[in-house]
């Protein structure tokens, strides 16, 4: 979830190529894949940041866009309202959302599951594939629901944003709603 977080980070920034390495750097060692381990000098270069909206959802776009799929990726309990950080000023859920733990779209804790594993799940969940749709993905801070942006990005769906902001924002702000 640390490495997606950060891949969001990167892409949101405006970086165009991030890939993410699938059970980290045993499972490319594991694969035989070549390394080195010599000193490298890096080449000096200059990354102009440059924000991609198009990846990033905020509580306002999220609360009047009615037609977002909105995905909560937290854990049940934090979910329904039961459990709860100490940070958080209130309690439960953003109103329409649809709950789909992240830990669904990862197998043993170490990589993402089979795209057809993770379709499967999507489709007992009954979350549409639209291309057209947004999806909005959150969690507690935005961590777990990179993992499921680039989880849904890799199954095609189009146009999957991360809400990073997540529950933390939305329960402090007392003009928002709140569903248990």
């Amino acid at each position: 979830m640390r490495a997606a977080r950060v891949g969001w980070m990167l892409e949101y920034t405006g970086a165009h190529k991030v890939f993410l390495l699938e059970g980290g750097f045993q499972a490319w060692r594991k694969s035989h894949f070549p390394t080195e381990n010599r000193p490298l000098e890096p080449e000096a270069k200059i990354f102009q940041i440059r924000p991609m909206s198009r990846v990033l959802a905020t509580a306002d776009e999220i609360r009047s866009d009615r037609s977002a799929q909105i995905l909560d990726v937290r854990s049940e309990g934090e979910f329904t309202g039961k459990e709860g950080r100490e940070c958080d000023k209130r309690r439960g859920r953003i109103p329409r959302a649809r709950w789909l733990e992240w830990t669904n779209f990862i197998d043993d804790g170490k990589r993402f599951k089979t795209r057809s594993e993770m379709a499967s799940v999507l489709k007992k969940r009954g979350l549409n594939k639209n291309r057209s749709a947004v999806v909005v993905t959150y969690c507690h801070r935005g961590a777990r629901a990179a993992a499921a942006y680039y989880a849904l990005r890799s199954l095609g769906y189009g146009k999957v944003r991360n809400y990073v902001g997540s529950w933390h924002e939305w329960s402090a702000r007392k003009n928002l709603p709140v569903e248990k």
